[in-house]
């Protein structure tokens, strides 16, 4: 049986501090495949304002795959190690954002209306395009990780989540919901620059704290990516939904280890 956790707080009294505890397990609950509960009616605006935790959520989710990794290295070398920490990813999130990118890839490149393209990602079969998306993104992850020094595997597995993670926000907060009858992500209509602030000050923070000044560079990618992918999805399917938010969260992961793969020699040139 799942652990409950209730909004009842017997140590807790200042009401904020249980707002803000609330979405917090949602933002937990809707991302990880974690026994958490949050019991009452929760409504869209609620979910929307948990969205401003994703990237905490994110960060969390690298540091168990961070520690999955140590431990395996541990034992095994760097490839069984690194695989053992992304099949840890795909179990604790229940591919959440891998089913996102394998429908998005199935619609997008349907070569179909966009009101069709939308019908196929509701599908909950896979297509050529999708498989082949998520074979990509399963063996992109193991070579780029497999590029590094351990220390930067390390760090990889904490940000890229973490930066995901706030794709996500990005894309909710600066972009339309492309369904008119609601869906998995219609709540994110109702996220906003509030969300983005918090997620950004996270995404910030972790990605300076690990790489320094150097990691300006993986931020622009980032930001640059997140912006070239909503707006490509918006021009095919009219805005974002819930699949294309994981798809670009997905890719944007992708990029982030390609980016600490070159990352040290790029360094290394500038000192020379």
């Amino acid at each position: 049986m799942g652990l409950r956790i209730f909004c009842i707080y017997f140590f807790i009294n200042d009401e904020s501090v249980i707002v803000v505890w609330t979405e917090f397990l949602l933002a937990l609950q809707f991302l990880t495949r974690l026994p958490v509960t949050v019991s009452g009616v929760v409504d869209d605006r609620t979910m929307a304002r948990s969205m401003a935790y994703y990237s905490l959520i994110g960060l969390l989710i690298g540091g168990g795959a961070a520690g999955v990794r140590y431990l395996l290295g541990l034992v095994f070398s760097a490839t069984p190690a690194n695989l053992g920490a992304i099949i840890f990813v795909i179990f604790v999130t229940g591919n959440l954002h891998g089913d996102g990118l394998m429908d998005t890839a199935d619609g997008i490149f349907s070569g179909r209306s966009r009101e069709r393209m939308l019908e196929i990602m509701k599908d909950s079969r896979v297509g050529s395009h999708g498989l082949m998306a998520g074979v990509l993104d399963l063996l992109l992850r193991l070579v780029l990780l497999g590029e590094m020094e351990p220390a930067m595997q390390i760090t990889a597995l904490l940000l890229a989540p973490t930066l995901g993670r706030w794709v996500l926000v990005y894309g909710s907060a600066r972009y339309p919901y492309a369904r008119n009858s609601g869906g998995t992500g219609s709540f994110t209509v109702y996220v906003g620059w509030r969300e983005l602030l918090y997620n950004s000050v996270v995404a910030l923070g972790v990605t300076l704290g690990f790489l320094r000044v150097p990691g300006l560079i993986l931020l622009v990618v980032a930001l640059v990516a997140a912006f070239l992918l909503h707006r490509f999805i918006k021009g095919r399917l009219g805005g974002v939904t819930g699949d294309t938010l994981g798809a670009a969260g997905e890719v944007v992961e992708i990029l982030t280890l390609a980016v600490l793969v070159v990352l040290p020699s790029l360094i290394s040139n500038v000192h020379h």
